[in-house]
Formats: structure tokens, C-alpha cells, sequence
């Protein structure tokens, strides 16, 4: 989308509506927004980042890596952020959410 702003990228647990990660990309001011969303109140924003990895209009791939201390990003086959678990009940998350200025063409888990 050339006049795209930001989308979100959202991994709830659906029994609470907890999201134990919020990815929040804004193109318009080249910030890699993080937090979580627990107890009905959000976190401390996470915006520090080496690069951004986004531009308006770009095709890319996003992976999301859970391990135990952490969840770990890369955008087309890059590391690009680690995210510490504030979350703890990590098997509960059963939801993905994505939203604002994205086309979608295919979503995998394994």
C-alpha cells in the first residue's frame, strides 16, 4: 500500500483477551512499536531498533519465533527485534489478529 501509515500484528490469548504481543510497524515515522496488552492495561512501549525494516508499498515476509525467555522477529529472512515475555502463559495464546494498512497473502504456523 504506497500510503500506508502502520498495521498491527496482535498474538492474544482468546480466554482473556490478554495479547501477550503487539507488533505495531509505523511507516509514517519509521517506528517498530512492541508492548502487550495484560489485565486490561497496556505496557511500556519497546521502540528501540537497529534498523527499520519497513517502506510503503514493499512485499515482505515477517517470522515470529517464540522461545522460552522470548519472542524473536525477522522481516524477510532478518533478525530484526527480541521481545522478553511479559505474558507467561505462553500455551494460552490461540489468536493471531492483523490489521491496518496491510494486504495479506498467506499466514503459516508450524
Amino acid at each position: 500500500n504506497a500510503k500506508a501509515k502502520s498495521f498491527n500484528v496482535d498474538l492474544l490469548s482468546g480466554k482473556s483477551k490478554d495479547i501477550a504481543l503487539h507488533l505495531n510497524p509505523r511507516l509514517n515515522i519509521k517506528a517498530f512499536v512492541r508492548n502487550s496488552f495484560l489485565q486490561e492495561s497496556w505496557g511500556e512501549e519497546e521502540r528501540n531498533i537497529t534498523c527499520f525494516p519497513f517502506s510503503t508499498g514493499m512485499y515482505f515476509e515477517m517470522i515470529i519465533y517464540c522461545d522460552v525467555k522470548e519472542f524473536k522477529v525477522a522481516v524477510n529472512g532478518v533478525h530484526c527485534l527480541e521481545y522478553k515475555h511479559r505474558f507467561k502463559e505462553l500455551s494460552s495464546i490461540d489468536t493471531l489478529e492483523i490489521d491496518g494498512d496491510i494486504h495479506l497473502l498467506e499466514v503459516r504456523s508450524w
